[in-house]
């Protein structure tokens, strides 16, 4: 097919031939107009001549490191799209591309169909004038990736808007994996406190005893375990950032002593006298209504509006299906080359697969999802018949989940209830629930009912009077 006068201009630069030839013929098939060029520096030339909609690179030249071209594009037109090429590496490699600003990555030999997909996405988006993701708010975190849709490309914007202050507490609200962490580490290493400490904990995961000590500090003697003085997370954290996780679940006791830290950041350790001053900047996060949980007398109304000056709300995954793929091939690409695989992309049955779940665990569920694959199957592309989904994800939703096993969920996903939970009865209500499943796959025939449940008949009717059934 011609291209038309209005289609979108690729750049190509690649010093395999019959790769160049290829993919211009591809490309051009498809209505791009493309220019190519077998160096950096013939790729450079073009480039500044004509500014490109989007640029496919090649990491390897002969006259050079496409990476360093990468920069000198980024610097020639600092909002130019370039999508990397490359045989060599994987997630390091990646990560690299990232630092040095490019949207996205592809490993040879080409999966052509994603590859295509990308180009459109991007010079499409590069003619519209839609903003390029927020790539640069990552490029000193390797690790982390940013997610591509609208609601989180406005959260970026609001993160780096906050980053300036560096003194403002930011509350994080979300369903538990959406990344609250992700933010809080954008919102320190782009603030004035960057070279100073960024330290977390989790409220939720120690008693309060404990917390108390880890966050305060203590004097030598204390309490009976406390055998020399400790210095807590907030002095270690001065001029930094403390980053205090699942806040909601914080103890009424210390929620009262926070809030002082927040109004006159001064504070005492454990068994201390003297008043300890520290400049820190507290962001805090929860998946819990604090609201609610202020009706219910479980935390402090002082605190929560102390906190909640800045807030800002991650959006679960659910609500943008169009992050799924971006996430995905980030964790493909760390997994595979933490457990030294071969796979260079997804099946396109695979990714269909991965944008129809639910994701109640969100990012989180995702990135356990993509590493048990991994770490299970082998290949160059992951395919659908390899996704070793778990149960709360194997499904388009869990409208239909058993309350039992959504209990169950929630108690396994999320913090500790701070009220705790009736272990007797969850597992009374657990055991009777499996008895009459077993009982109904076997048309209530207790022998082949308790050969289901690896049981002795006389057991089985033993437990079956015990629940009533």
């Amino acid at each position: 097919m011609p291209a038309s006068s209005s289609a979108a201009d690729i750049l190509l630069v690649d010093d395999q031939e019959a790769i160049r030839r290829f993919l211009e013929t591809t490309l051009e098939r498809r209505g791009y107009q493309v220019r190519s060029a077998a160096t950096g520096r013939e790729g450079l030339a073009l480039a500044t001549d004509a500014r490109p909609d989007l640029v496919l690179l090649d990491v390897r030249l002969p006259d050079g490191d496409g990476l360093d071209v990468l920069e000198e594009l980024r610097t020639l037109h600092p909002d130019l799209r370039v999508i990397i090429l490359t045989s060599y590496g994987r997630g390091e490699m990646a990560a690299r591309a990232r630092e040095r600003g490019a949207v996205d990555f592809v490993t040879k030999p080409v999966d052509l169909e994603r590859l295509l997909d990308l180009v459109q996405r991007h010079s499409t988006a590069s003619r519209d004038g839609s903003p390029a993701p927020d790539e640069d708010l990552f490029r000193d975190l390797p690790d982390l990736v940013a997610a591509r849709s609208e609601p989180m490309q406005a959260l970026y914007a609001q993160v780096r808007k906050l980053s300036a202050g560096g003194r403002s507490t930011v509350l994080i609200q979300g369903e538990s994996g959406v990344g609250k962490d992700v933010l809080a580490q954008l919102l320190h290493h782009h603030s004035p406190r960057r070279d100073y400490p960024f330290l977390e904990i989790n409220c939720a995961s120690l008693p309060e005893q404990l917390l108390e000590s880890e966050l305060f500090g203590h004097e030598r003697g204390a309490f009976t375990d406390a055998t020399q003085k400790k210095i807590g997370l907030l002095e270690l954290a001065h001029s930094g950032t403390l980053f205090l996780d699942e806040i909601g679940d914080m103890p009424l006791a210390i929620q009262v002593k926070l809030l002082r830290v927040l109004e006159k950041m001064t504070f005492r350790r454990v068994g201390g006298l003297d008043p300890i001053e520290v400049d820190v900047r507290i962001v805090a996060a929860t998946n819990r209504d604090l609201t609610a949980r202020v009706r219910e007398g479980r935390f402090r109304e002082d605190l929560y509006f102390r906190l909640g000056v800045i807030q800002l709300t991650v959006p679960p995954l659910r609500e943008r299906p169009e992050d799924v793929e971006g996430l995905a091939n980030h964790f493909l690409a760390v997994y595979t080359e933490e457990f030294d695989k071969e796979f260079r992309g997804f099946t396109p049955d695979a990714l269909e697969r991965l944008r129809q779940q639910a994701w109640p665990g969100n990012v989180r569920q995702l990135r356990n999802t993509i590493e048990r694959s991994v770490l299970l199957e082998s290949g160059n592309r992951l395919a659908a018949t390899g996704l070793h989904l778990d149960a709360a994800g194997d499904g388009l939703g869990v409208e239909n989940e058993h309350p039992l096993a959504a209990e169950i969920r929630r108690i396994l996903e999320r913090p500790w209830p701070s009220d705790g939970i009736d272990l007797d009865a969850l597992l009374g209500q657990l055991e009777r629930e499996l008895l009459r499943r077993a009982l109904d796959a076997c048309d209530g025939n207790q022998t082949r009912a308790a050969r289901l449940l690896h049981l002795g008949r006389d057991r089985l009717r033993y437990r079956q009077k015990i629940h009533d059934l």
